[in-house]
C-alpha cells in the first residue's frame, strides 16, 4: 500500500520553531555582547584617560582632562591639557566611544545629567595631594565643579565610574544602573 504524505506533522512544526527560537536568541545575545564591549570599551578607556591626567599633574606643573561629543554627537573623545610655561598646550584628543555609547555625569551622585555635543567636561587634580580639584577650561578659565561620577551605559550594559574626591582614585564597577 502506497501512502501519499503531502504536509508536514506536528512534531516537525513544533521541532523547526523550536530551532528558531534558539536560533534567534543567540543572535540577540550576541548583539547585545557586541554593542555591550564598546560600553565596556568606553568605562576602561576613561578611567585610563583619568589616571593618565593625573599622573600629567603629579609630574608637570598643572593638567586638566576635558571629555566631550563631538558637535554630530557621534563619537566621545578625551583630551589632555598640559600647562606650560607659555599657557595651556592641548594634547591629541582620543576616542573613546562610538555613538552606540552614552556618558552620564553627576557633581553630587544623584543627579545625573547626561553628555552631549553642547558641553564639555573639564577634571583636574591638586597636585600637592593627587585629589581631584575643579577642572579648569583652558579656552575660556571657567572653572568645572569636581564630578562625583559617570555612568557609561549600551548594548543593555552599565557601568559606574566613582570618582573619590579625597584621594583621586577611579573606581569601575559593572552593572549599576543609575
Amino acid at each position: 500500500m502506497k501512502q501519499n504524505n503531502k504536509g508536514y506533522s506536528l512534531v516537525e512544526i513544533i521541532i523547526v520553531i523550536a530551532i528558531m527560537a534558539i536560533l534567534t536568541g543567540g543572535v540577540f545575545f550576541s548583539i547585545n555582547m557586541v554593542f555591550g564591549a564598546n560600553a565596556k570599551t568606553c568605562a576602561n578607556d576613561l578611567k585610563n584617560a583619568i589616571s593618565q591626567c593625573k599622573v600629567n599633574t603629579m609630574g608637570k606643573s598643572d593638567a586638566a582632562l576635558e571629555i566631550y561629543r563631538d558637535s554630530s554627537n557621534q563619537c566621545i573623545y578625551a583630551r589632555q591639557w598640559i600647562k606650560e610655561s607659555y599657557g595651556w598646550q592641548a594634547k591629541e584628543p582620543e576616542k573613546i566611544s562610538n555613538a552606540k555609547v552614552y556618558i552620564t555625569y553627576s557633581t553630587d551622585g544623584t543627579n545625573f545629567q547626561e553628555l552631549d555635543g553642547t558641553k564639555s567636561l573639564y577634571i583636574g587634580f591638586d597636585r600637592s595631594s593627587g585629589s581631584f580639584k575643579e577642572g579648569t577650561n583652558p579656552n575660556s578659565g571657567m572653572v568645572d565643579p569636581i564630578y562625583s561620577g559617570f555612568f557609561v551605559g549600551g548594548g543593555g550594559r552599565k557601568y559606574d565610574i566613582e570618582l573619590v574626591k579625597l584621594t583621586g582614585k577611579v573606581n569601575v564597577e559593572a552593572g549599576v544602573d543609575k
